[in-house]
């Protein structure tokens, strides 16, 4: 059901069916054009709950530009089925170009190798093939999408909205500002109840991690009233929130080099299967495939960010990519 939030601007609950994610808040303007931010993955649940909500809206889709907060499917699944001659879709350059890519074997491929040498079998990557939701619920390839640079403002339903590129969850997430209303958009770079993903990306310097906390600061003091995720809780305070997800990440990032210290010479997979996670699951073995997917980038990403500041190296063994420490983590790290 659609949720008013302010004069213009709505709530869009998109479900997403057996994902533990559970919903994608899309959000919408309202105006002589309007635009929708996100729309879910490209599945039948998802575009009939969509469609239904604009249609009880009323919203004319050949007046309707959509803006992506980012490349993963399950907020640009949609985009291309719904976007319609004459209107916008709009991205940041450097997701719009991966995005243009979805679908193609060769960089599934490249992706999938790289979890093989950090620990998952070639029969976990071939079933992933078939079921990663991220593989399979993706835009198919297009070449339309019209890039949207760091700090430029969309003008719609009368609103100044500035993107503000926050990179770290994808090489280029963006947040939708309104200065004047005080609101964020904050996309999936700050979350509520859940944590953003950070997992290993080409193109941010080996250092996602780093990337994303440098850009938690970024938007961490601007004048926000009214901040609405991309998941689950729609309302809450930035600051506090981000100081919460800078701490998380200081424990994960203690938890990852105590598992590199107790087992050295252990790969990305290995140390992943010992780290502490929040989902119900008895351990490592009984994780669903696709959230090891999830579990084991993101230890990657904190791995990448130890072994840059000199806390672990990595090396190759036997075809896998391999960690020990090489100097005790600083209690900046350990965030005492």
């Amino acid at each position: 059901m659609a949720t008013k939030i302010a004069e213009g601007l709505w709530q869009l609950d998109v479900p997403l069916e057996g994902n533990p994610l559970k919903n994608l808040n899309s959000y919408l303007f309202l105006g002589e054009r309007n635009l929708l931010v996100d729309t879910g993955f490209r599945s039948e649940s998802c575009r009939s709950a969509l469609e239904r909500q604009l249609q009880e809206l009323h919203v004319d889709m050949d007046r309707t530009d959509i803006f992506l907060t980012h490349q993963h499917s399950d907020h640009s699944g949609l985009a291309v089925d719904l976007h319609r001659p004459g209107c916008r879709i709009l991205v940041s350059e450097i997701d719009g170009k991966a995005l243009e890519q979805n679908g193609t074997p060769e960089a599934w491929r490249l992706q999938y190798d790289s979890y093989i040498r950090n620990g998952f079998t070639t029969e976990e990557m071939h079933a992933l093939w078939e079921t990663n939701p991220a593989k399979v619920l993706a835009a198919p390839p297009y070449n339309g999408y019209e890039f949207v640079a760091d700090g430029e403002c969309l003008h719609y339903g009368g609103r100044t909205l500035r993107a503000i590129l926050t990179p770290g969850h994808t090489p280029g997430h963006m947040c939708l500002y309104d200065p004047d209303n005080r609101v964020l958009l904050s996309g999936d770079h700050v979350l509520f109840h859940i944590t953003p993903n950070i997992t290993r990306w080409r193109g941010m310097e080996g250092d996602a991690l780093g990337v994303y906390l440098e850009n938690l600061e970024k938007v961490k003091n601007l004048p926000v009233d009214t901040l609405l995720p991309s998941h689950r809780q729609i309302l809450g305070d930035l600051h506090s929130r981000v100081e919460e997800l800078e701490h998380h990440h200081r424990q994960r990032l203690e938890n990852t080099y105590r598992v590199v210290e107790e087992c050295p010479g252990s790969n990305a997979y290995e140390i992943a299967g010992k780290m502490s996670w929040s989902i119900r699951c008895r351990d490592w073995n009984d994780f669903p495939l696709n959230q090891k997917y999830f579990a084991v980038g993101e230890a990657m990403s904190h791995l990448d960010y130890l072994a840059r500041r000199g806390y672990v190296t990595v090396t190759e063994e036997n075809g896998k990519e391999v960690y020990y420490t090489a100097k005790p983590l600083c209690a900046a790290e350990e965030g005492e």
